[in-house]
């Protein structure tokens, strides 16, 4: 039998295509493969966030396959959109590849101390995939994730010669073109902390519906049953979650060397579905990869915390002001801690600050910056002049302003030294700084170092909390204030040698801990931010008990 393959001219996809031509012609067949231009190679210039659609990288081979100018077309499975192309079917479904990620880091900016991915802080990561780029900005809201096109060794390339400090490549990519990596790093990351996309390391070798002298002899050489159903119940998770391939979703399912279930990983970005305060992974398992996977689903799209993920519930109280809502409580949660509010002091508002009077002095170019849910919450409603932009510490105050009507210009999702790098003042113009009466001195230090004008107006003040309890059976305790120490020094006399360790959330946290002769664990002397600080104290802890467990 004569058959003509169709592929992609990349060099992945031409050895995709010569390993089904190398083991068709073991079974007797004469095979010629036909390289085709896609829309995919040809727009290599612009983010695929922007321009992919369905069968970006596929259109123009399916086509092909129906215009009979090829028999067999041979994809990367995961490029091909969730609905098949009338007249066209899936012959066989090769035995997969690792689908694991693979990151490829410059020797001078890997650090193996650093949390959950060895780079140094602000690395600049090259990816294209929306999944990636969620789950590095989930893991390490300091990096730098800038866009990535062009073929595998081009991206292996572009990291080498210093375009990207790291890439995050599909490690089965890397294995079957056997380039090297001389001068990188690489690093497996584990799928449960980093889940590839749906198919990945999988190949689909597509035939017309009605050819089926082609369709059994792929079938009979190529197909293995056990992939094409982990692929099948991945790829469910895609049309399950009403989505395609910009949709920050990733999924894997395997099972176990030994076991006799599956188990299933998900993960989906921030705000899918609507109202999703931050990204979830999830982990399943069931006697099948459909009921694997149709848990991961459910739990997915229910847009509740799931408390899996690098800090796999380890359960975490918050001793500080807030019901719920804070911007470390959402980053410890997206992580998978089990986060529970405790509110040891009570908020109110400080009598003749003149909030009013204090926004009102505020001029066109100027920027008011917001460090804490409860100073947005007392803003709403309140007037400024045009041209005056806000600027916020974390999502939780950043709806908050949006909820009080202020559009928010920039976001510091890692801490108040973040915003304060990031915010753009005018010449000659300031930054207003409504703020609690013991703020910590983040925001204005780092301001300070850039030179910028900075006025500070305390709003309210803390006081301690009517009928305070506190949760003994938790893992960790944080301070969120020494004012937080202050109200809870009762309790914690009251409650000796229980195995909660403590955090301090800031060095002046840590001082009023140790002060009150408190054993907790210090914050690193370091430039980074407080609650990140902190997030890597908790990796510390994870990963010590992993060791000792």
């Amino acid at each position: 039998m004569k058959v003509r393959i169709g592929t992609r001219g990349s060099d992945l996809a031409l050895w995709q295509a010569h390993h089904v031509k190398s083991v068709l012609e073991r079974a007797g067949a004469q095979v010629e493969i036909l390289v085709l231009k896609t829309k995919g190679d040809l727009i290599d210039n612009v983010p695929l966030s922007k321009v992919e659609g369905k069968a970006f990288f596929t259109a123009e081979i399916e086509r092909a396959l129906l215009d009979r100018e090829v028999d067999i077309a041979v994809h990367s499975h995961k490029d091909l959109p969730t609905e098949m192309t009338p007249g066209l079917v899936i012959a066989a479904v090769p035995p997969r590849a690792t689908h694991c990620e693979r990151l490829l880091v410059r020797p001078d900016a890997h650090d193996s101390q650093a949390p959950f991915l060895p780079l140094k802080r602000g690395a600049r990561v090259g990816t294209s995939a929306p999944r990636r780029l969620e789950q590095l900005k989930t893991l390490r809201p300091d990096l730098q994730v800038l866009d990535l096109r062009g073929n595998v060794p081009t991206r292996v390339r572009k990291a080498r010669e210093g375009v990207y400090d790291a890439v995050v490549l599909a490690a089965a990519g890397l294995d079957r073109l056997k380039l090297s990596t001389e001068g990188l790093v690489a690093v497996d990351l584990a799928i449960g902390m980093f889940v590839p996309a749906p198919a990945q390391g999988a190949l689909a070798v597509q035939v017309r519906a009605d050819d089926r002298a082609v369709f059994e002899l792929c079938r009979s050489v190529l197909h293995d049953e056990p992939t094409e159903r982990a692929i099948a119940a991945e790829r469910s998770l895609l049309s399950g979650a009403g989505g395609g391939c910009s949709l920050p979703l990733a999924a894997a399912v395997s099972r176990e060397s030994g076991a006799s279930d599956f188990v299933a990983h998900g993960f989906l970005g921030a705000g899918h579905p609507a109202g999703a305060a931050h990204a979830r992974w999830v982990v399943a398992r069931g006697a099948s990869p459909e009921a694997a996977m149709k848990t991961v689903l459910g739990e997915l799209v229910s847009a509740r915390a799931t408390r899996v993920g690098p800090f796999g519930g380890l359960s975490i109280a918050l001793a500080g002001s807030a019901h719920d809502g804070s911007q470390l409580g959402e980053r410890l949660a997206a992580l998978g801690a089990d986060v529970r509010a405790e509110r040891v002091i009570e908020l109110e508002p400080i009598a003749g600050a003149n909030l009013d009077a204090f926004l009102a002095s505020a001029r066109s170019g100027d920027v008011v910056a917001i460090t804490s849910r409860q100073a947005a919450h007392l803003l709403a409603g309140r007037k400024v002049a045009a041209g005056v932009r806000f600027a916020a510490v974390g999502r939780a105050s950043a709806r908050e302003l949006a909820n009080g009507g202020f559009e928010v210009a920039w976001t510091g999702e890692s801490g108040a030294r973040e915003l304060a790098g990031r915010v753009e003042v005018a010449q000659g113009a300031r930054v207003l700084w409504p703020c609690a009466q013991d703020a910590l001195p983040d925001l204005a230090d780092a301001l300070e170092e850039r030179g910028i004008a900075l006025e500070r107006r305390a709003i309210y003040r803390t006081k301690l909390a009517r009928n305070m309890r506190l949760d003994p059976e938790v893992a960790v305790r944080v301070y969120m204030s020494p004012s937080a120490v202050e109200a809870a020094l009762d309790w914690e006399r009251a409650h000796p040698g229980r195995a909660t360790v403590r955090f301090a959330l800031g060095s002046t946290t840590a001082a009023a801990l140790k002060s009150a002769g408190l054993d907790a664990v210090q914050p690193a002397c370091t430039d980074t931010p407080i609650t990140e600080e902190l997030v890597a104290g908790l990796h510390r802890l994870v990963c010590s008990k992993v060791t000792q467990a």
